[in-house]
């Protein structure tokens, strides 16, 4: 499994504004070894929202066919709403060991 990460500051107080900008960008689920998609808010008081998106891959190949692929450049087309600030960074995982705790 591969796990990448995109980040990116608000304004204060945007936080349904960017959900609902994400529930609209649906691209991603169509594509081949896609297999999960989150939407973080780091926990903070400070003077900005701190957002970072994760979305969950079968390979780390299959994430670069969709960074390569015409829905992601449609799906990151500008331009970007005024309360988005400056990218956090990018980063990709490889899963290592993965857990959860059973149902019942």
């Amino acid at each position: 499994m591969y796990v990448a990460t995109n980040g990116f500051t608000t304004r204060k107080g945007h936080s349904e504004d960017v959900a609902e900008l994400f529930r609209h960008q649906g691209g991603v689920r169509e594509q081949p070894g896609f297999s999960g998609f989150e939407l973080w808010q780091v926990a903070s008081d400070g003077e900005t929202d701190e957002f970072l998106v994760v979305t969950h891959w079968e390979s780390e190949g299959a994430h670069t066919a969709w960074t390569q692929s015409e829905a992601f450049r449609q799906a990151h087309a500008g331009p970007f709403p005024d309360y988005i600030l400056a990218p956090v960074g990018s980063r990709g995982f490889h899963v290592q060991l993965s857990y959860s705790a059973e149902a019942g």
